[in-house]
């Protein structure tokens, strides 16, 4: 097995423990307080805010679609495979 694959592999398991995460912290206590909180900021400032549950799932998902697209890519080429 090539160190791309591997790599690749790596970061899909990264990716998904990151979402686990924040699908873990959006259903805890915490999450409830930080999301009210954002709730409570964005009806004062007017601005939207994000809670950290939603960065962790930004986070595991760009580290998902990178892992599949590194392992779309050809080595030489660069382009991605059909």
């Amino acid at each position: 097995m090539s160190s791309k694959k591997i790599i690749g592999i790596i970061l899909i398991i990264v990716g998904s423990y990151v979402c686990y995460l924040g699908n873990t912290r959006r259903h805890s206590v915490a999450g409830n307080l930080d999301t009210a909180g954002a709730k409570i900021a964005d009806v004062v400032s007017g601005e939207g805010h994000t809670t950290d549950a939603t960065w962790y799932y930004v986070g595991g998902g760009v580290l998902v679609v990178v892992a599949g697209l590194s392992s779309l890519l050809r080595r030489s080429g660069g382009s991605a495979a059909i």
